[in-house]
C-alpha cells in the first residue's frame, strides 16, 4: 500500500522525510517535482494514508474525497470548516472504517509532553494565569499571499497552536474570549494580535509575526509555584524552568532543563498516527472545539 502527499510546500515536505520514499506517492499541481497534477489521475485504492498539506479553500474536497476512499487522512491544521461540510465529515467518519487527524504538532514539542505531566500532578497547585505567546518574522511572506486576504489569518495559523496546546494541558478550552490588541503594522490583515479569558483562570494568548526573532513562550503561575517554557526545539535551546514557592515569601526553589536537540515533533507525530490508524480514533471533535473557539476569538 502507498502514502500520499497532497502539497509539496513548507509542511509537504518536512512530512515527506519520515516516509518510505519508495511507497510514497506526491500531488501538487504547481510543483514539477511532484508525481501528479490532478487527484483524479491517483489510483486511490492503492493508497493507505493521505497527508493534505494544502491552502484552506482546497481541503474539504480533498478530505472528503479521500475519506470516501477508506484512506486515513492527516491534514494540516487549521481544518475550518461550514456547518454542512462538518456533518458530511461526521457522517463518512461514522460510516467507514478511514480515521481523520488534524495535525497540531506542537504538543509533541519535549517541555510541552513533560509540563503536561507536571499540571496532571497538581505540582504547582491552584492554577493562577496563563501567558501563551508565539511569534515569528514572516509577515513580509504575508504580503500578496492568501493568508493576508483574511483579517484573522494570524489566529488560523499561529492561534491554533497556543489553543490546542492549552486544550493538551488543562482538558478545555474557555468558552468566551475577549480580544486585547489587533494592530496592522505591515499587513493588511492582524500581524499582531493578542487575545484573552477569564474562565478558570486568566489566560492571555498572543501571536505575532512582526517579531524578528522566532519567539514561543509559556508561564503558568500557581498557588504552589510556576512553569516556564522558553523556545521550541526547531527554534532552540528550549529551556523549561520549575518554581517551587516559598511561604510565607522568598527565592522559590528551582529546576532548569535545556534540551538543544533537532525538532522531535515529526517524527513523534507520525508515529502518533500510524498508532491511532491501529487504533481507530480520530480527533476531529478536537478540531471543531478549537474552530469554535476561533470564531469567539474573531467577533
Amino acid at each position: 500500500m502507498k502514502t500520499l502527499i497532497v502539497g509539496l510546500g513548507v509542511q509537504g515536505n518536512k512530512r515527506i522525510k519520515f516516509l518510505s520514499k519508495r511507497n510514497t506517492i506526491t500531488l501538487d499541481p504547481l510543483n514539477p517535482k511532484a508525481g501528479y497534477k490532478k487527484i483524479n489521475d491517483v489510483n486511490l485504492r492503492n493508497i493507505k494514508k493521505a497527508y493534505i498539506c494544502t491552502p484552506e479553500n482546497v481541503k474539504f474536497h480533498l478530505v472528503r474525497n479521500l475519506l470516501e476512499n477508506n484512506i486515513n487522512v492527516l491534514v494540516e491544521k487549521p481544518f475550518i470548516l461550514k456547518n454542512f461540510q462538518k456533518k458530511i465529515i461526521k457522517k463518512i467518519l461514522k460510516k467507514n472504517k478511514s480515521i481523520l487527524y488534524v495535525a497540531y504538532n506542537h504538543r509533541f514539542e519535549t517541555h510541552i509532553k513533560t509540563v503536561k505531566k507536571i499540571l496532571e500532578k497538581k505540582y504547582i497547585g491552584k492554577i493562577y494565569s496563563v501567558d501563551l505567546y508565539y511569534g515569528n518574522g514572516t509577515v513580509k511572506l504575508w504580503e500578496g499571499s492568501w493568508r493576508e486576504k483574511n483579517l484573522f489569518s494570524i489566529a488560523d495559523d499561529l492561534g491554533v497552536h497556543l489553543l490546542d496546546i492549552f486544550f493538551y494541558w488543562f482538558n478545555f478550552l474557555p468558552s468566551e474570549f475577549f480580544s486585547m490588541i489587533k494592530s496592522k503594522n505591515e499587513a493588511k490583515c492582524y500581524d499582531y494580535f493578542s487575545f484573552l479569558s477569564n474562565k478558570n483562570f486568566k489566560s492571555i494568548f498572543t501571536v505575532s509575526i512582526i517579531d524578528w526573532k522566532n519567539k514561543f513562550e509559556a508561564n503558568i503561575i500557581g498557588s504552589k509555584g510556576s512553569i516556564h517554557l522558553s523556545c521550541l526545539c526547531k527554534w532552540g535551546p528550549s529551556i523549561l524552568k520549575i518554581r517551587k514557592r516559598k511561604f510565607p515569601s522568598g527565592k522559590p526553589t528551582e529546576k532548569v532543563k535545556v534540551l538543544r536537540i533537532k525538532d522531535p515533533t515529526w517524527k513523534a507525530e507520525e508515529k502518533y498516527f500510524n498508532k491511532i490508524i491501529k487504533k481507530k480514533i480520530s480527533n476531529f471533535e478536537n478540531n471543531n472545539l478549537i474552530e469554535a473557539a476561533l470564531k469567539k476569538i474573531k467577533c
